[in-house]
């Protein structure tokens, strides 16, 4: 079941994936550095506004609908009546924060910043519950559904000329559109209403630690993009965040998809067969998301300046080279903490334990960027964001086995690894020769693919062989 849920949301986060390739293709073509940077930069206050006020609800989604599969209505009406009143405070506080800020150029950005926030935050809500619900279909309409129109509006706007502005407006449009056509659906006949003391606690206790600790990992992920306009400039933001992005958006795009279809599949096992059934649901999951990442890791840097090349523009290659493969790695690391080993926190629901995971990595992260930065400039911040995140990784699995029992992880680790090696060697090779640019990316990427597959089958990871097995047996019986 998980390689064919995994295979479903390929589809349906394969495709809005291959569009936000595309977008950061177009707007490092079209905007200037400056102009990326201020982008990067609102995206990232959009992100941590995200993180730290609406991602609980969408936590609380995922965890409470399964188990109350007797009235999934009521957690419906809980999740809208907490999601207008958060939506009504946020838009208050934004619209006042643009109308007394003094940069006019800050103050539209700002004011186009509050309700992509709160668009944004209701689509991913949107995204978990469709997921929740394990209907790939949906999922993929409105995510693919949001990233087309966001591509086509603010390509349009970024060719005649508006500059950082283009990109938000895209996305704003894009957001609200794909939501009306795809996602209104889902909640007719939903009233808002708001929990009982004893609910709101239950949610509280559960959704509130995990807020922490989420709006802990923007600090890791995406606070280096403020500090680097801080203490550098933004051109210098807009530079690091093309490479950033082209590494996140492609690895992190698999893994999300992977987790995507793994996570509920752990949660069904939980609530109706116990912690053993769930445990060895997590050594499923854990087998493809560290061996994904690892390879994906892994091919990003053999790849690296044939993919900048082909995705990011001129002026901002030079510097995206150094970086990219730096945040393939912490990309890697990001991912199996986060869809592997802090699960071990939300099965249990002690999710106030990855708080300290948080703590320590965004300690380390901000006084690393600090130290890193005005000395090493963007590569600098690289470094700080993989040593938090390992950092992190190590912390969240020695007190994850306390809370959970999760499955070993140095076997996963150690096929992940043979796999990544393999991948590795094959897109090497391929970079051995003297063939063209695009030629090289895509005869790199299914040489490297093909012996990870065949890694993969070897090692029997996640059960891909016997799976694969499996089905021949069915198709051709004799």
């Amino acid at each position: 079941m998980l390689l064919r849920h995994s295979f479903y949301y390929l589809f349906a986060r394969g495709l809005p994936g291959l569009l936000s390739l595309a977008a950061l293709m177009l707007y490092t073509r079209l905007l200037t550095s400056a102009d990326f940077g201020r982008y990067a930069v609102v995206l990232a206050g959009v992100g941590l506004v995200q993180v730290v006020v609406f991602q609980w609800l969408e936590l609380l989604l995922a965890r409470f609908l399964p188990a109350r599969r007797d009235a999934p209505h009521a957690v419906l009406q809980h999740i809208l009546a907490l999601f207008l009143v958060l939506a009504g405070l946020v838009s208050g506080v934004g619209l006042v924060l643009a109308l007394f800020w003094s940069d006019p150029v800050w103050q539209l950005l700002i004011a186009l910043a509050v309700p992509l926030t709160v668009g944004q935050a209701w689509l991913q809500i949107d995204l978990t519950l469709a997921s929740t619900q394990l209907a790939p279909a949906r999922y993929g309409y409105l995510l693919g559904g949001k990233s087309l129109l966001a591509l086509l509006v603010g390509g349009w706007l970024a060719w005649l000329g508006l500059g950082s502005q283009a990109p938000l407006i895209g996305l704003l449009v894009g957001t609200v559109l794909a939501w009306l056509l795809f996602g209104l659906v889902a909640w007719r006949g939903v009233r808002p209403s708001w929990p009982t003391p004893p609910v709101l606690r239950e949610y509280s206790a559960y959704g509130l630690p995990l807020v922490i600790t989420v709006a802990l990992g923007w600090v890791i992920a995406s606070s280096d993009r403020l500090l680097i306009a801080r203490l550098l400039n933004e051109a210098a933001t807009g530079v690091y965040a093309a490479g950033y992005d082209l590494a996140q958006q492609s690895l992190g795009l698999v893994l999300a998809v992977v987790n995507t279809a793994a996570y509920p599949l752990v949660i069904r096992q939980l609530e109706q067969n116990g912690e053993k059934a769930a445990s060895a649901q997590l050594g499923r999951n854990g087998e493809l998301i560290v061996t994904l990442a690892l390879a994906g890791a892994s091919g990003l840097i053999a790849l690296a300046p044939v993919i900048v090349e082909t995705v990011i523009g001129k002026a901002f290659r030079a510097d995206a080279i150094a970086v990219v493969p730096w945040i393939a790695v912490a990309a890697a690391v990001a991912g199996i903490k986060a869809f592997h080993l802090d699960t071990a926190f939300q099965l249990a629901r002690q999710s106030r334990w990855q708080v300290y995971t948080g703590i320590v990595a965004a300690i380390t992260n901000v006084a690393l960027n600090l130290l890193l930065i005005p000395r090493y400039g963007i590569l600098g911040a690289a470094w700080a964001t993989l040593a938090a995140f390992a950092l992190a990784a190590l912390v969240s699995g020695w007190l994850g086995r306390r809370v959970f029992p999760m499955p070993a992880f140095l076997p996963l680790l150690g096929r992940g690894l043979v796999v990544a090696a393999l991948a590795y060697l094959g897109a090497w090779l391929v970079m051995q020769t003297a063939l063209g640019t695009l030629a090289t990316l895509m005869l790199g990427i299914a040489a490297g693919g093909a012996l990870a597959l065949a890694g993969a089958l070897l090692l029997d990871v996640a059960g891909i062989k016997r799976s694969m097995l499996a089905r021949t047996r069915a198709l051709f019986p004799g």
